[in-house]
């Protein structure tokens, strides 16, 4: 790879990590407001007998999706998803980053694919304007197109791992031994 493909590259790179880092301030926003929606749902219900409508619902069609899904890009950056290397760590070090190049190539496609079907059942969702059969009806057809942008992000941070590992960026030597040696 020439100076000027190398830059745009890593430019690349790092934009996507960028994106991972925002969509990671967005699940941790979702954090924060999953507990004040039943911090206000307990307080309601203990102190004025009213409990916060929907609590139930937005924890499960709201927030959670979006505190997951947002920051699995994140997650993927870090390396931080859980995984087994005890065969990868037998081997040499450039055959382990091919090895685990080619497993993010696998992973981002079937993750794209997920992607879309999520951005198929997104589309649907929203156009009957999906809600809970609660009393009242929460709206979940729009926290459908967090799935997808979570999705989305994943793959282009599972890509941008797969690169690394190509590259030979990943693992780092110092971060290989000492893998093999914590088991």
């Amino acid at each position: 790879m020439t100076g000027p493909e190398r830059g745009a590259s890593f430019s690349l790179l790092r934009l996507i990590d960028r994106l991972s880092a925002v969509f990671a301030y967005g699940a941790a926003a979702a954090v924060i407001l999953l507990a004040t929606s039943v911090f206000i749902d307990v307080v309601g219900r203990t102190l004025f007998s009213s409990p916060l409508t929907g609590t139930l619902e937005m924890t499960a069609y709201w927030w959670m999706p979006m505190l997951t899904l947002l920051a699995f890009g994140y997650t993927e950056q870090r390396q931080e998803h859980i995984k087994v290397t005890i065969l990868l760590d037998a081997l040499p070090l450039r055959m382990r980053q091919i090895v685990e190049g080619t497993f993010g190539l696998v992973a981002t496609a079937l993750v794209m694919a997920l992607t879309y079907y999520a951005a198929v059942d997104a589309l649907e969702s929203a156009q009957v304007g999906q809600t809970t059969a609660s009393s009242p009806p929460i709206a979940i057809w729009p926290f459908k197109f967090v799935a997808v942008v979570g999705l989305a992000m994943l793959s282009l941070q599972a890509a941008a791992t797969a690169f690394r590992y190509f590259a030979g960026l990943l693992p780092d030597r110092q971060d290989a031994e000492l893998d093999g040696d914590t088991l």
